[in-house]
């Protein structure tokens, strides 16, 4: 049983790179459920109830001038990376009720979901700007389950939105 968690947990970690990877903001809608939800701690009415609202907000971001990954600065002039790891036993929570009713839900729901579902949960933290006084740094955990025979994503539980704190690639392996 543990080498097939750990196999799934790499699966998952390359889905991710993968996922990163895309320029095309509508195709890193193919990596989500239709019924891909979106909850925010630091902003709880940056929610989304599917998919394609996500994609909307991915398009958002990038008219409004948040510097995305596919921005056309070479990568080593810019400051970015980002950690995954799979969520610890301590981490098996989501937000409260209060933040996740913008995503239509409670957190009693989403807890009797993923056990019913077999949701995994990957804890990414991921930075990035023009240079390291500037960059903003965003924590998730993406939740992830089996559709068919791929993994997608099906929740982004977003914990923190903002500048460096200090933590960035502390939380796993850095890649990128």
């Amino acid at each position: 049983m543990a080498t097939d968690t750990q196999q799934i947990i790499e699966h998952l970690k390359a889905r991710y790179s993968a996922y990163r990877k895309i320029l095309d903001i509508d195709a890193k809608g193919l990596f989500f459920s239709p019924n891909c939800m979106q909850i925010c701690g630091p902003h709880p009415t940056y929610a989304a109830k599917d998919g394609q609202t996500i994609v909307r907000y991915l398009h958002e971001a990038a008219a409004g001038g948040i510097k995305q990954v596919s921005d056309d600065k070479p990568r080593d002039q810019k400051y970015e990376g980002y950690t995954i790891r799979a969520i610890r036993e301590d981490e098996l929570s989501f937000e409260t009720d209060e933040v996740v009713a913008h995503a239509g839900t409670t957190t009693a729901e989403l807890k009797q979901r993923a056990k019913k579902e077999g949701w995994v949960g990957m804890r990414v933290d991921l930075w990035f700007g023009d240079r390291r006084e500037t960059a903003m740094l965003v924590k998730v955990k993406y939740w992830w389950r089996k559709e068919g025979d791929e993994w997608v994503q099906i929740l982004h539980d977003i914990m923190y939105m903002g500048p460096l704190d200090g933590t960035e690639g502390t939380e796993g392996e850095v890649l990128e």
